[in-house]
């Protein structure tokens, strides 16, 4: 049972692997980065390396988190018992399901971007899909499904100066 009880270690470090390997090879191989560029926030790889360096960052937690874990020493029927809980039992059929109903959300919420606007669609759409993973806690709910694209628009309005459609609110 070495995995199970280190699993979160292992998973910590394979994602921090993957975010120097980003880091040090990929981004920089496969990023052309123009000389003229003089806003960082405008540089092709600088929101790339943002988002590895936070991956990298949550990967070191994992690490230290899964290692403390680790130490409690915990039993092999207490490991197994926190592997079931952490998995879903679900059908093959239910969970084909989901997929179709899914990918159905995505094509309601693209044809609902030029109705009501990106602000309005995505809110409907994070509460949709808040609710198919099992949220139903509204005190939480409803502020992501309101701040996060609200949010989102004024950055790409505001910082990256990038025009979203507004539909209905023209």
């Amino acid at each position: 049972m070495f995995f199970a009880r280190f699993s979160d270690a292992i998973l910590g470090a394979i994602l921090c692997i993957g975010s120097l390997v980003m880091i040090l090879v990929i981004i920089p191989i496969s990023v052309q980065v123009p000389k003229s560029n003089k806003v960082l926030a405008l540089s092709p790889d600088f929101w790339i390396k943002i988002i590895v360096w936070i991956s990298l960052a949550l990967g070191a937690y994992l690490i230290y988190s899964g290692l403390k874990s680790a130490k409690e020493q915990l039993s092999e029927e207490k490991i197994a018992d926190i592997k079931y809980q952490r998995t879903l039992h679900h059908s093959p059929s239910r969970s084909v399901t989901m997929a179709v109903i899914v990918v159905i959300n995505f094509f309601v919420y693209y044809l609902l971007i030029d109705l009501l606007g990106m602000v309005l669609a995505s809110v409907i759409a994070v509460i949709v899909f808040v609710l198919m993973c099992g949220e139903r806690r509204y005190k939480i709910m409803l502020p992501v499904a309101m701040l996060l694209p609200v949010g989102l628009y004024y950055f790409f309005l505001k910082v990256a100066s990038i025009p979203m459609p507004l539909g209905i609110f023209y």
